[in-house]
Order: C-alpha cells, then sequence, then structure tokens
C-alpha cells in the first residue's frame, strides 16, 4: 500500500511572508547576538537519543519533495516509506529482494555484509568491522540518508551488527522460546532486533522528550487526535509531526563532540558528509570509530549531552553542506531553519496558536513568544507574535514549558509532546507486529555477553549497543 501524509489540525493555512521568515531563520543562528544569555544544560538526554530520533525518523518517513515543489498537498505527497517503526531503514526489502545488503551464505540466516576500518599502523589502531561495507568503493546501506554524517552511520553500523549478533545467539542456541513456528533463524532475528528497538523508543527515548504528564494521560485516557486502529495500514502520517515537531532534534544538535579516545573533540562540519551519496568514498578509518559509552552515558566528563530544546541551532547545523542534506542538490542549500521555515509555510501548516486552539492546549501568551523584548518587537513587527510558525512555536514552547526536572529546554512543551507522543505511540500501537499486539507479557532478552559472567537485559540504548558490540556493559 501506497502511504502519503495528512494534516492533524486542519488546514491548509495561510502562511508567511517569506522575507519574514528568511529573516526570523538568521535570529535562530546559535551566536552570541542571537542567544543572548539563554542557560544551557538542564537534565538533558545523552546525545545518542538525538540520534536515535534522526535514525527513527528515517524509518518513518521518507519524502522526496524538494523545497521549490514544497506547496504540494500532503494528501497527494508520497511517503516512500512504510510508515512503522520497523527498521525497513536498516533492512531494505529483506534478502531476496536487498541481496546486496546480506551475506547469502547460510540460507535462513542471512546477515548483514560488514566492512572493515581502516587500520592506523603507525597509531597501533587496529581495523575492526565497524563500516559499511564498500564494494567499488560505494557504501551499501539501504537509507543512504543514514550515511549524511558520522554519528548517524555509525548508529546505522550497531543495527547492523546487532541483527548479526543475534544471528550468532541463535544459532549458538540462544532465544529458543522467541522463535515463532515456521520462522527462519533470519526472521527471528529481525523481529527481535525490531522489537528492542520498539521497546527503547516506547521505554526511553520518549521519557528523555516528552513531559511526564503527557504520557500519563495518553496512557489512562488514550490519544486525542491522532487515533490509528489497532492493526490499521496506517496510510498517512500527520504534517504537524513531520514538518515541525519532529524536527525538535535539530536544536539539540551539539556543534562539537567527544568522539572517542584517539581524536577526542571534533567539530560537528568535520563530522558530516562531504561527497554525495553513493559516491565512493574511503574506508572509515579506525581511529573515527565512535565510542558509544559517551553518547549513552548520563554522567562523566567525557559525555555528550544533547543542547537545550530552543529556537537555536548551532552554527555548523545552521549551515549544512548539500551533501548532507536528505533531498541532495548540486547547488548550496538555504540555511537549515530557513528551509524548514519555507517548507512548513507552504505546505500550509496552522500557527502554533492555531494548533493549541485545535488541540485544546494553553498556548503561549504573546510575551512568551520571543525570548525577550527585542525578540518579541521582532515577531510582533511581522505578524508572527500571533499568528506563529508551528516549527518555531514548538521550540520556544519547550524553552518555556518543557520542565522535566530543573528548567525549561528539557524536553518538549505540551503541543509538541502531545503531537509527538501521540504519532509514535499510535503508530506502534497499530502495527500488528508491534511486541504489545504480539505478545503483551514479552520483555526484552537477558543475556550474557561482551565478557560479563553476568546476565543482562537488553533494555537500553546503552545495552543494545553493548550487546552489538559484544562489550562488557557498564
Amino acid at each position: 500500500m501506497v502511504s502519503h501524509y495528512s494534516r492533524l489540525f486542519g488546514g491548509p493555512f495561510a502562511g508567511h511572508d517569506e522575507t519574514h521568515l528568511r529573516e526570523l531563520s538568521m535570529r535562530m543562528k546559535d551566536i552570541p547576538q542571537n542567544r543572548r544569555g539563554r542557560p544551557r544544560r538542564g537534565d538533558l538526554a545523552p546525545s545518542g537519543f538525538v540520534y536515535l530520533g534522526q535514525f527513527l525518523d528515517h524509518d518513518l518517513t521518507r519524502d522526496e519533495t524538494r523545497l521549490e515543489h514544497a506547496a504540494a498537498a500532503p494528501e497527494r505527497t508520497r511517503n516512500f516509506h512504510a510508515p512503522r517503526l520497523n527498521l525497513e531503514s536498516v533492512y531494505g526489502n529483506g534478502p531476496q529482494k536487498s541481496p546486496d545488503l546480506y551475506d547469502h551464505s547460510e540460507r535462513g540466516s542471512e546477515t548483514f555484509l560488514l566492512g572493515h576500518t581502516e587500520a592506523l599502523l603507525r597509531e597501533q589502531i587496529p581495523s575492526t568491522p565497524d563500516d559499511f561495507y564498500r564494494p567499488n568503493g560505494r557504501a551499501l546501506l539501504a537509507d543512504h540518508r543514514n550515511d549524511q554524517h558520522l554519528i548517524l552511520a555509525q548508529l546505522h553500523i550497531v543495527f547492523l551488527q546487532f541483527h548479526n549478533r543475534m544471528v550468532d545467539y541463535i544459532k549458538g542456541g540462544g532465544a529458543t522460546e522467541e522463535a515463532f513456528p515456521n520462522e527462519t533463524i533470519f526472521e527471528t532475528a529481525r523481529r527481535l532486533a525490531v522489537w528492542h528497538y520498539q521497546w527503547i523508543i516506547r521505554n526511553e527515548f520518549l521519557k528523555w522528550f516528552i513531559l511526564p504528564e503527557i504520557l500519563a494521560d495518553i496512557e489512562k485516557d488514550g490519544p486525542r487526535f491522532f487515533k490509528p486502529f489497532s492493526g490499521e495500514n496506517i496510510p498517512a502520517l500527520p504534517i504537524e509531526f513531520t514538518q515541525a515537531a519532529f524536527r525538535f532534534g535539530h536544536s539539540m544538535v551539539q556543534p562539537q563532540y567527544d568522539i572517542n579516545c584517539w581524536v577526542g573533540v571534533l567539530r560537528l562540519r568535520d563530522l558530516v558528509r562531504k561527497t554525495r551519496p553513493n559516491q565512493p568514498g574511503e574506508p572509515l578509518p579506525a581511529d573515527r570509530v565512535v565510542d558509544w559509552n559517551r553518547f549513552t552515558l548520563t554522567w562523566g566528563g567525557n559525555a555528550n549531552f544533547a543542547e537545550n530544546i530552543d529556537p537555536l541551532v548551532s552554527e555548523d547545523m545552521f549551515n549544512l553542506p548539500a551533501a548532507a542534506m536528505p533531498i541532495f542538490s548540486k547547488v548550496r542549500p538555504p540555511p537549515l531553519p530557513e528551509m524548514t521555515l519555507l517548507r512548513g509555510s507552504r505546505i500550509g501548516l496552522p500557527s502554533g496558536q492555531q494548533a493549541c486552539r485545535a488541540a485544546e492546549v494553553e498556548p503561549l501568551t504573546s510575551a512568551q513568544i520571543g525570548f525577550d523584548d527585542d525578540g518579541n518587537e521582532f515577531l510582533r513587527a511581522r505578524g508572527m507574535n500571533e499568528r506563529t510558525p508551528l516549527w518555531y512555536y514548538l521550540l520556544r514552547e519547550a524553552e518555556v514549558r518543557g520542565i522535566r526536572r530543573f528548567r525549561g529546554g528539557e524536553c518538549l512543551g505540551p503541543l509538541g509532546s502531545r503531537i509527538v507522543a501521540e504519532v509514535l505511540l499510535g503508530v506502534m500501537d497499530a502495527d500488528p507486529g508491534h511486541y504489545l499486539n504480539v505478545d503483551p507479557n514479552w520483555r526484552p532478552l537477558t543475556v550474557v555477553f561482551g565478557g560479563s559472567s553476568e546476565p543482562r537485559q537488553i533494555d537500553s540504548l546503552r545495552r543494545f549497543v553493548a550487546f552489538a558490540k559484544n562489550r562488557h556493559p557498564l
């Protein structure tokens, strides 16, 4: 079934003057004159969850509409991915229809092909199987968007490794009670990879980025707006989610990351792809393998944490090169916030205030829309104080009302939380293959791995990575 997009709150709504949107975009670059004393670092998520968000976005939706055609009706805009959290972006169409991704030496126990990193002999850093398989220099993966930058690419590698480790575990006699009748080892391993992934989204990812009271309300009373039936083949994801609410991650990207013990801190610009998709490239140097401890720890001097959710985007994220954009272009793209604001206006998204009225959520006051008097005056003079672009509104709402423990900006606010949680939970709840619909009592596997003698449950992103790489889970 071909899937498209939909509108959660009706419309289309009137857009904004595009000159004003470009001006607003420039005020979203995270430079001192725009920051103006904004605080940083509340109770923030490890950065691994920021990139898990980008990864699952690529799993759910693939809109190939170019900016110049963004006014197309969402109901007639194709989503090239099934709106399921089913790792389609990893498995492609499976061993038979996407054969180049797989090692077929054991039929029914297919594993992913992996490439080896380039050893650095002088530094005594050995080669490891932590790269994409690169015949003729071209990286092979089901969704080339997951090769936009090093951290996302390394997360994709983790999922390939998890599947391969699960195949080996099953072949060794593990998880016998998990196999379904007539399931091949490949099919069991794939299903368990998907179920552990869904578990992490439901029980970890959402708890970092959604207001606790919104999650509790949905769990108690169900969704208000996004209500697919159990087992329904969801035909459309709402554009309020795909084009605004789930783009909150853009503001959480750090300007630099502590990658590993060899290279330490690297600027974001040094991590993004410089060549176009499918263009031949060199193997990943061995000193560029991401140390996932530094992206999943909730403490420690080497840990990487998300930036606050607010209307600011780091400079290197603001000016991404063309090769790192989801839709490749030969010309230099506009700034990322400008593209997001223009696309939202052209497609007819509601303003933040209109969405609040439709969702019966108390909107921010006009005095809260801008960070200070200067921000409010800028928005007021352009008619965006009472009719604020939805994406910008949701980032500002998070900055004011996204309080998990200490201060705003730790998670999404009431409207953003509800849109994101209802869509992600709705997608999973409607999926007949989701673990709760197949076996409500299922829990992540408890296994011995990584040189530890103690069985560990693979119930977190941190342990998911540790199992995938067969390393001791701290």
